[in-house]
């Protein structure tokens, strides 16, 4: 796979189920290459942050490890400097995590490390709020407040079953992106409705569906032997819808809004705009033949949730969090886009323009990797790893022991390469986020496996 990632990379991928021997094989290549087939690999990461300075070269790194699995998935840059980050802990060798919110200084100094040891879960996403508050998200759908000295406050459950992320709003709320979840019996077509439940009905003469029930076939078990296995349907299917939420400052559900009747299964990315919102995210195209094609969709929603436009972007492969940004007719957005180049897959940035009428303009390529966020200027700041010579694709993952070196590249609003700069001293396997703080320059959120 070229631009930068390889198919274990794809979070999220819809993949065909892929046989069981050939399975268990990868699996055993995979520990053999991390820990050796048959061993007992346990999770323990280390946190990695790292400041540069506008020019690329590097202020500080900081190094989070407690010797157990430290995680982090977020960060932002509060008011005075200091950079707030969501992630989990384990504090046993093996064992379920924690939500973990930390607080560095401007220098990288540890200023706090929150635990909630009597929660399980891990913080994947955190807002500020107006009252200088914080908020963190849980991908189960539960949210925790901080005060400003990191200290927990309480937490709400919002009653969705994921949540992608989450963003401050002007009346001193919050705006949630993620999903919900519903069970119809199988063999029959969902019905989405907008209060986030779904309903079922029979197929139309049209519409084909697998039927229920249950079939034998033979499996061969050796050379001259075979067993007879019965496969069953399950009685009911899984399915999911995107969802946006609207918290109060008081942390009470002001409104939810569900968009599996425009065809999204999972809200990733929303923004606050004057007249309402603009929420990203992703499902099937009922104009598609193909019904396994997978596409970007955009939605601009009243300051209710009501759709006003929904605009399909692009067909993808790969699947991140959408960057969204606002301007006066119309927003962008910044997301993964795949292409078909020598018989591989490129997987590289892609700005959209969706102007007021809804009306989505062509992809413009953006020449770097996928871990890739604005710079204030209009240009790109992007962060990951080298993946081939001279190919500045650079891939959010490494997968070798010991981890590689993080370059980091600022890019002006054209696409010209500002600089291209190796992290010296710092190894990794994954970078989560890259962001421009404040003072002009930029932090990248990095995590370490140690196998």
């Amino acid at each position: 796979m070229q631009g930068g990632e390889n198919i274990q990379d794809i979070p999220d991928r819809k993949r065909k189920p892929t046989p069981g021997l050939l399975l268990v094989c990868l699996v055993c290549v995979f520990a053999v290459i991390s820990a050796g087939c048959g061993g007992d690999y346990v999770p323990n990461r280390d946190i990695i942050v790292i400041k540069l300075h506008p020019d690329g070269t590097t202020a500080w790194t900081q190094l989070i490890d407690s010797g157990r699995d430290d995680a982090a998935y977020d960060l932002i840059e509060t008011p005075g400097g200091d950079l707030v980050i969501a992630g989990g802990k384990v504090l046993e060798r093996i064992g379920n995590p924690h939500p973990r919110l930390i607080r560095l200084s401007p220098e990288g100094s540890v200023l706090c490390d929150r635990v909630l040891d009597n929660m399980s879960g891990e913080l994947i996403s955190v807002a500020r709020i107006q009252n200088g508050d914080y908020a963190a998200a849980m991908h189960h759908g539960e949210i925790l407040w901080f005060d400003p000295d990191g200290s927990y406050l309480w937490s709400n459950s919002t009653g969705m079953q994921e949540i992608r992320s989450i963003t401050g709003t002007m009346d001193g709320g919050l705006i949630i992106a993620g999903g919900q979840e519903g069970r119809i019996p199988f063999g029959s077509i969902p019905e989405y409705h907008s209060d986030g439940t779904v309903s079922s009905r029979q197929p139309y003469a049209s519409e084909s569906v697998m039927t229920p029930g249950c079939t034998q076939r033979s499996i061969p078990v050796g050379p001259d032997k075979t067993v007879m296995v019965t496969q069953c349907t399950a009685p009911v299917i899984v399915v999911s819808q995107a969802t946006v939420t609207n918290l109060d400052s008081g942390g009470n559900v002001s409104w939810e809004g569900s968009y599996g009747s425009e065809g999204l299964d999972s809200a990733w990315s929303v923004i606050e705009i004057p007249d309402g919102y603009i929420m990203a995210g992703y499902g099937t195209d009922p104009t598609d033949e193909e019904s396994n094609a997978r596409y970007l969709f955009a939605i601009e929603l009243d300051q209710n949730g009501t759709p006003k436009q929904v605009t399909a972007i692009d067909r993808v492969e790969y699947f991140t969090a959408p960057v969204l940004q606002s301007d006066r007719d119309g927003y962008d957005i910044l997301y993964s886009h795949s292409t078909l180049e020598g018989g591989y897959v490129d997987i590289r940035p892609a700005v959209v323009h969706v102007d007021d009428t809804g009306s989505a303009g062509i992809p413009r390529i953006i020449r770097t990797g996928v871990v890739t966020t604005w710079a204030s200027d209009g240009g790109y700041i992007s962060a990951g790893f080298p993946v081939k010579s001279g190919d500045q694709a650079y891939g959010r993952s490494v997968y070798a022991r010991g981890g590689a070196s993080i370059r980091a590249i600022r890019l002006d609003r054209d696409g010209n390469l500002s600089w291209d700069r190796e992290i010296p001293g710092v190894s990794a396997n994954h970078v989560e986020k890259v962001v421009q703080i404040a003072d002009g320059g930029y932090v990248i959120l990095a995590l370490k496996e140690n196998y």
